[in-house]
């Protein structure tokens, strides 16, 4: 495994644990059990709970996209030749 990819997967598993954390706390949280306790009243202001669900996973899903196109650039980086000594240029034509 190369510096690259190995890094990449700390990067992937540092943001899994981000998401997972946050819809922990969306699901489990103090403001849900305050919310299950005062069901019998509407609360004003409040957005709905699939709402919430979706503006959360809307940046995981955007997030999923980015960790994809890294992991393409990781895997097959540019080739291009580094070797600029053979490269003929001419200057001031």
């Amino acid at each position: 495994m190369t510096i690259r990819a190995a890094l990449f997967w700390i990067a992937a598993a540092c943001c899994l644990f981000a998401e997972l954390a946050i819809l922990r706390s969306l699901l489990f949280g103090r403001a849900r059990k305050a919310e299950r306790q005062n069901e019998g009243g509407a609360v004003v202001g409040r957005s709905s709970r699939p709402v919430e669900v979706a503006w959360a996973l809307l940046p995981a899903v955007g997030l999923l996209l980015v960790l994809y196109l890294t992991w393409r650039a990781v895997e097959h980086p540019s080739t291009l030749p580094l070797d600029i000594g053979r490269a003929s240029a001419t200057v001031g034509a």
